[in-house]
């Protein structure tokens, strides 16, 4: 029985971004490797939401590193969202929304996420670092709340989103408990971001979450441990 599971979004294979697939598959690699590095015994599920589909190469390199791979690859949703615009923001957002809620279903369907007491959401291509600490998690006081990276200000007006302030998430977790209570998160943020790009605006994954996260229920860390590329330029960051 593992206590915690990783669900680790991810994209290999993308038109968009500096990374070509190659370099994006090694260090999705790295991704698995530091958590099986801080929490060995982690249930770990790879959820592939590029509109081009793994090779069986890149399938034969992951699979073995991972409980499952959800693959959405071939979603029509997908495709279509992948083919229909060059706007990687709406691409990725409206991309990752969509597909990570429905991954959350298929897995308590299925099971596979009862035997866990928390779930952790990881980007892919980003490493839990020293600052990462899971016996953290294990505090009574802890167990029953969501835990994120600090709020931020916008760098958006509020005209665009309609939200204020945001979360990162690139590392963020719940206890599995609530997991029902983020499905219907992630449908109310989709709901968001699609009305705001009919209103001509604009809202992204952390400003949904802002948006629609329990505060009552919120732990902000000021460091929660995790680093790497950001797609679309490179640059290193750090939460």
């Amino acid at each position: 029985m593992s206590q915690y599971a990783f669900l680790i979004t991810s994209a290999v294979n993308t038109k968009f971004g500096v990374f070509d697939s190659q370099q994006r598959l090694q260090q999705t690699i790295d991704t698995i490797h530091s958590i099986r590095n801080r929490v060995a015994d982690a249930k770990l599920f790879l959820i592939e939401m590029a509109a081009i589909p793994l090779s069986p190469d890149q399938r034969n390199q992951l699979l073995p590193l991972v409980d499952n791979i959800i693959d959405f690859t071939t979603d029509p949703s997908v495709t279509e969202l992948y083919n229909s615009t060059d706007n990687w923001d709406v691409v990725k957002n409206v991309t990752e929304v969509m597909c990570f809620r429905q991954a959350l279903v298929r897995l308590m369907d299925a099971n596979q996420l009862e035997d866990c007491q928390r779930i952790f959401k990881i980007s892919g291509r980003y490493t839990l670092n020293d600052n990462f600490d899971i016996a953290y998690y294990n505090q009574y006081s802890v167990q029953s709340h969501y835990v994120i990276s600090a709020s931020r200000g916008s760098q958006f007006s509020l005209a665009i989103t309609n939200v204020a302030r945001q979360y990162m998430s690139r590392l963020w977790s719940w206890p599995t408990s609530l997991t029902k209570e983020i499905v219907d998160v992630y449908g109310n943020c989709l709901m968001l971001m699609q009305s705001r790009l009919l209103d001509n605006g604009y809202c992204d994954i952390e400003h949904a979450l802002y948006n629609f996260l329990d505060q009552n229920k919120v732990i902000e860390l000021p460091v929660i441990g995790i680093q790497g590329n950001l797609g679309p330029n490179g640059v290193v960051v750090k939460d």
